[in-house]
């Protein structure tokens, strides 16, 4: 019988209570190049290095990279925090606590799972920022650095979100999670 694939990405389990998952938050975000921050009423894209997130505003996150992706989700009291980090490429950022003691690896989860054809990556278009159909105007300030200039006459450029995803044997999708966003015209 043959072995199982070796996933390529390592996965854990996060702090359940806001006061550690800020920590954890604070010490992630310098290493992340996106974020998408929900809220019951807003939705926001900042550069994860431009300022503080704080939890009290948004219940709901992602912070990514290539190399990873931390993400959050407030259930009643508490938060579900899942860190899915490429293991060829992630490094534990340098922070004033142990990152690490924070998290538990949850990798047999995936390994219950995982065949190794069952990998792609694929992209899907964001909102753009004034369509009207949205009532309100999104930012993607995390694009600002890459935004390509445009003259009034011209077509504004649409925002990609590129994902990557992982299926069991049987095709049905296991687990997915953000790697990138990009301008594109």
């Amino acid at each position: 019988m043959a072995d199982k694939p070796e996933i390529d990405i390592a996965l854990f389990l996060g702090p359940a209570h806001s006061e550690e998952l800020q920590k954890v938050i604070d010490a992630i975000s310098a290493s992340a190049s996106f974020a998408i921050l929900e809220s019951l009423t807003d939705i926001s894209f900042p550069a994860p290095q431009a300022g503080e997130i704080k939890l009290t505003e948004w219940e709901r996150g992602r912070l990514f990279a290539e190399a990873f992706e931390l993400r959050w989700e407030k259930t009643g009291e508490k938060f579900r925090c899942v860190l899915a980090a490429e293991k060829e490429d992630w490094k534990w950022p340098q922070a004033d606590f142990e990152l690490k003691k924070s998290f538990t690896s949850a990798d047999h989860f995936l390994q219950d799972y995982f065949a190794d054809a069952g990998r792609e990556e694929y992209s899907v278009y964001l909102w753009p920022e004034t369509d009207s159909r949205l009532g309100r105007q999104l930012h993607y300030a995390c694009l600002d650095a890459t935004r390509p200039k445009t003259s009034p006459n011209e077509k504004s450029p649409n925002a990609k979100l590129q994902i990557k995803r992982y299926f069991d044997a049987h095709g049905r999708l296991i687990f997915w999670r953000y790697k990138s966003m990009r301008w594109e015209s």
